[in-house]
């Protein structure tokens, strides 16, 4: 890439990050129905800026703490720790990555993916990673991928992506009410866990 492309995409940045502050300044908060948080994130990425993209990430919690996030966006924050050495913020952005969306890595590391049988929501179905995967590859590091390769071998992170897989194989075919309350509950539980950096075991 290019300075003058660089720079092009610096001036980008601005101008989104300006609406969102015109956005709150006017109606005293920020809705972002058109979805700029999500461009500034990619925007950063893209031109490898990975000190902006985790100074812009602490900005985008503290602003939009009920934002879910998406795989594509953990994936970004994941990498960019990654790049400046903050291992266990990589690690678990990854295996964040990996629970909003079980097929992404496997892909991203050109393995044979079958679909699961499992609850599924839109983000998480494999038919949705195989549209994303080109995507990722424009951001994703090769020292990145290599080190992914293996830390997915890891307990670290095959026990909580296996645990989710197993209670969405069970939420799947539960029509009991409470019972798939339960069970919802213990995948947000995990995913909680996994956000506030606890080490499942």
């Amino acid at each position: 890439m290019t300075e003058k492309q660089i720079i092009k995409i610096q001036q980008s940045i601005k101008r989104h990050r300006a609406a969102l502050a015109a956005e709150k300044r006017k109606f005293g908060d920020y809705d972002d129905s058109a979805g700029r948080r999500y461009v500034i994130a990619d925007l950063y990425m893209k031109i490898s800026d990975y000190k902006g993209a985790i100074t812009y990430k602490k900005w985008f919690d503290k602003n939009f703490p009920d934002d879910m996030g998406s795989a594509l966006l953990s994936l970004n924050w994941s990498v960019a720790y990654y790049e400046l050495g903050k291992m266990h913020e990589a690690k678990m952005l990854a295996i964040e990555t990996g629970l909003q969306n079980v097929y992404l890595h496997h892909l991203l590391l050109k393995r044979s993916v079958t679909r699961i049988d499992m609850e599924e929501h839109g983000h998480d179905l494999l038919a949705f990673a195989e549209e994303l995967v080109n995507y990722c590859k424009k951001t994703v590091t090769s020292p990145y991928l290599e080190w992914l390769t293996g830390f997915m071998e890891s307990d670290e992170y095959k026990k909580p992506v296996t645990r989710y897989i197993a209670l969405s194989k069970l939420l799947k075919d539960e029509d009991n009410r409470e019972k798939r309350s339960e069970l919802l509950n213990q995948i947000w539980d995990l995913e909680e866990q996994i956000r506030e950096g606890i080490k499942i075991t």
